[in-house]
């Protein structure tokens, strides 16, 4: 105690954090489509008054924290609705408030995940070796995959389906693949080629799955050239 005393008489600097807790599910479980779903989460900062409370992800998650700003606990209302199947995501960020120069607010996340009942699917890739990649698209969600269609792009090149085995509809419980050709342009060179595949359909729109081609080397310029005449004068 003698010590600490010291040190504020001498005025060492010192703070305290005040830290947000929050309590609540983290899993939803699953839920049908086209229905609002809430749950209530209770936030709390140790050392100082709340902030803000908000929700991040996916869009089809809001909050009302109307009831936080300001104090040191309150109960926010986090609700869901998601008109397609599919894997949700969120995140629940509580951020307490500094007061003076002796309390320091801090911020918490809580991701949160939902299950909506539908089609749903799972997207991954490979590199063929010879500039081309194949995706495997799995139907995997309790419904089949219906309204099925693809767009391939490049990062360094140009990407088109080569070969595309889904059709408009897959099963579910059912595989199947899409062939991406990668072509550089005609003055580049590069080592590697990145192509990207991205699905649509009847389910939550995912991110686009990427595979990195390993190029074959271009032939040396002057060998397709031929040799370099010699002028004589």
């Amino acid at each position: 105690m003698k010590a600490l005393m010291a040190l504020l008489a001498a005025g060492t600097a010192y703070y305290f954090t005040s830290r947000v807790y929050i309590t609540g599910p983290s899993d939803w479980g699953a839920l049908q489509p086209g229905s609002l779903y809430s749950q209530d989460y209770a936030v709390s900062a140790s050392a100082s008054p709340l902030l803000r409370v908000t929700a991040g992800g996916d869009p089809e998650f809001s909050i009302d924290d109307s009831a936080c700003p300001g104090v040191r606990s309150c109960v926010a209302t986090v609700a869901f609705m998601a008109n397609v199947g599919g894997d949700y995501s969120g995140t629940i960020i509580g951020t307490s408030s500094s007061v003076g120069t002796r309390t320091r607010g801090s911020s918490t996340a809580k991701p949160i995940s939902v299950h909506v009942v539908g089609a749903n699917y799972s997207l991954s890739g490979y590199d063929n070796g010879d500039s081309t990649a194949t995706f495997t698209v799995d139907s995997t969600g309790e419904s089949d995959l219906t309204g099925l269609s693809f767009a391939a792009s490049s990062l360094n090149g140009t990407a088109t389906i080569a070969e595309n085995l889904c059709g408009d509809t897959v099963p579910s419980g059912v595989s199947c693949t899409v062939r991406v050709a990668f072509d550089l342009p005609p003055e580049g060179f590069a080592t590697y080629g990145y192509v990207f595949l991205q699905a649509f359909g009847n389910t939550r729109q995912q991110d686009p799955v990427r595979v990195t081609l390993v190029l074959p080397p271009v032939p040396d310029r002057a060998l397709l050239d031929g040799p370099t005449p010699i002028i004589v004068d």
